[in-house]
């Protein structure tokens, strides 16, 4: 989002956590707003905008908490926010929900179509390198089954091909982002392995490093990894994910494998560096 000059933003509770709200903006993107109208039939059937040139709500109450999802069209920018709250009366229906946040995402709204003109947008150097336009050139099947001993048929596909479409899938497609998984055909519900890629997204890399090693979150790799200038590593309890973070060429790598599946920290670390390392040869020059 920032860098197609848009912003993601998030607030949450000071008292209960899972209270929050949570707002995205994409400039530009009448065109991808069309997708996602002719991939959500439901949105069609909307008899009038509530918000904007265009506008889909859906709220619930769900007793200890309601939630609400909006996506506005305002002009040539797409709006995305997302309410979680405490709910005052578990009793309420929907649409009085929908009356609760209405001042709310009106506000939102209108403070975006109210920004001053925007300044010209960032343009990756031309020293950039090419990113591959094809998932197996980071890993074949067979380098994936290698790799985490299987004898399965393997699908590598990117994680937004299924019929949903939002404004992250959106944003990645304007950016020209890559998101590659690899999975097994029969069961098609895990995904082992799997790499994101922000074309000129260097600057982010940055950023996000800094921040990560601020909360002691990765790791600077010290070691030299072939074709990657700089990387780091970290693993995450939560999801049982490692990922190994690069920026190769000016754009952003980003590469994560299920730790169970394959062995100790420095296993999933040894594996993606080889993936890196094997990859970066076949990119396009």
């Amino acid at each position: 989002m920032s860098q197609l000059g848009g912003v993601a933003c998030l607030a949450s509770g000071e008292v209960d956590e899972q209270s929050y709200v949570s707002i995205e903006v994409l400039p530009e993107a009448t065109a991808q707003w069309t997708t996602y109208t002719a991939k959500n039939a439901e949105i069609m059937s909307e008899p009038s905008s509530t918000y904007g040139d265009a506008s889909y709500v859906d709220c619930f109450n769900f007793g200890a908490y309601f939630t609400c999802s909006a996506n506005v069209l305002a002009g040539a920018n797409w709006i995305n926010v997302s309410v979680r709250g405490l709910s005052v009366d578990p009793s309420v229906g929907n649409e009085a929900v929908a009356e609760l946040v209405e001042p709310l995402i009106t506000d939102i709204v209108q403070t975006v179509t109210r920004a001053p003109t925007p300044e010209p947008l960032w343009i990756a150097p031309a020293s950039t390198g090419m990113l591959p336009m094809d998932c197996s050139v980071y890993a074949t099947a067979d380098e994936f089954r290698a790799a985490f001993r299987t004898t399965e048929e393997i699908v590598i596909s990117g994680d937004g091909d299924g019929d949903g479409w939002g404004i992250d899938d959106a944003g990645w497609t304007i950016a020209g982002g890559d998101r590659c998984v690899w999975a097994s055909e029969r069961t098609g519900q895990t995904w082992p392995l799997f790499v994101t890629a922000l074309p000129g997204g260097e600057w982010a890399f940055d950023h996000s490093t800094g921040l990560m090693e601020a909360g002691d979150t990765v790791r600077t790799m010290t070691e030299a990894i072939a074709g990657v200038d700089r990387a780091t590593f970290g693993c995450h309890v939560y999801s049982g994910f490692c990922t190994l973070n690069t920026a190769i060429a000016g754009n952003w790598v980003q590469l994560s494998a299920e730790q169970e599946l394959v062995g100790t920290e420095d296993d999933v670390l040894a594996l993606l560096i080889g993936i890196a390392e094997r990859a970066v040869e076949r990119f396009p020059v």
